[in-house]
């Protein structure tokens, strides 16, 4: 079994919350599915900064945010795993129909998920052990990017973690557009591009801002506190493609680049610009002073 079985799973979950379906049997199928499945490779990181912070303390005791939770698929996975204590937000979209799932499911006693405008976050300072945004930066908007590490800042506890994997212009492939190399050119131009090779503009224009990597390390260290880059722990896990998205062949032969004798190294140093960025930061009470 594999990623797609899991979300094949999910769908299936969607499917009888939105229809009156047996949610029971849905999130049972659901949660059987995550426990056969080995973990997937984009979740491995995740999973292990998680257990890392956890130490001896029980896994629904960790609260954790998901920062642009999107359909919320990731905080499913994580509830079935055991990590109940998870919140979501979004702006627009769906994600508080999962609100009465986790109540009923999970026994959750409070709201978990929120549509929010994208500034404030809904929740009480010093709140969570566990932040993290999987390819959300991306869409944020110059005029709030500051807010948004600075929000996650102060939700966090000291000493709490955020892991954020954020897309950004030196990935030669960009897979909003499914393009290659033409968003390395100023953003004015990257658009006309686009519109002569017949690509809709509407994602494009209003909620894809690719940035340099070294923008997002720089907002992680100012706002949040020590940031450590983590982007080759993930590359370097993915053994099997079959549930890569991207251009497999091309993810084959950088896989084989850096397990070289003696030139292994330099490819795994220079791949590491163009790779997606996972980064851990660690909160201190001194963060963004």
């Amino acid at each position: 079994m594999s990623w797609q079985a899991i979300k094949s799973a999910y769908s299936s979950l969607q499917l009888a919350r939105d229809n009156e379906g047996d949610l029971g049997i849905a999130w049972g199928a659901f949660r059987s599915c995550v426990s056969e499945c080995p973990v997937p490779f984009h979740l491995k990181n995740l999973l292990e900064q998680i257990e890392e912070i956890r130490n001896s303390r029980s896994k629904e005791d960790i609260r954790i945010l998901d920062h642009g939770c999107g359909g919320a698929l990731t905080l499913l996975y994580l509830a079935a795993k055991g990590y109940t204590g998870g919140f979501g937000v979004d702006i627009g979209g769906s994600c508080e129909r999962w609100n009465p799932i986790f109540a009923d499911k999970i026994g959750a006693k409070e709201q978990r998920f929120f549509v929010y405008e994208g500034g404030t976050l809904p929740f009480q300072d010093s709140f969570f052990d566990f932040v993290f945004s999987q390819e959300v930066l991306e869409h944020v908007r110059p005029s709030v990017l500051a807010e948004y590490y600075a929000e996650e800042n102060r939700v966090m506890k000291v000493d709490a973690v955020a892991l954020h994997r954020v897309p950004h212009r030196l990935v030669p492939y960009d897979s909003h557009t499914r393009t290659w190399l033409i968003h390395y050119l100023p953003r004015p131009m990257w658009l006309a591009s686009l519109r002569l090779l017949g690509r809709d503009l509407t994602t494009a224009k209003e909620a894809t801002f690719l940035r340099w990597p070294w923008v997002h390390r720089r907002c992680a260290r100012h706002h949040i506190g020590p940031t450590v880059d983590v982007s080759m722990n993930r590359f370097e896990s993915v053994t099997d493609l079959r549930d890569y998205e991207g251009p497999k062949g091309v993810r084959r032969i950088a896989g084989r680049s850096v397990t070289m004798p003696v030139l292994g190294p330099l490819a795994k140093t220079l791949l590491s610009n163009f790779i997606m960025v996972d980064t851990v930061s660690t909160k201190q009470e001194a963060a963004g002073e």
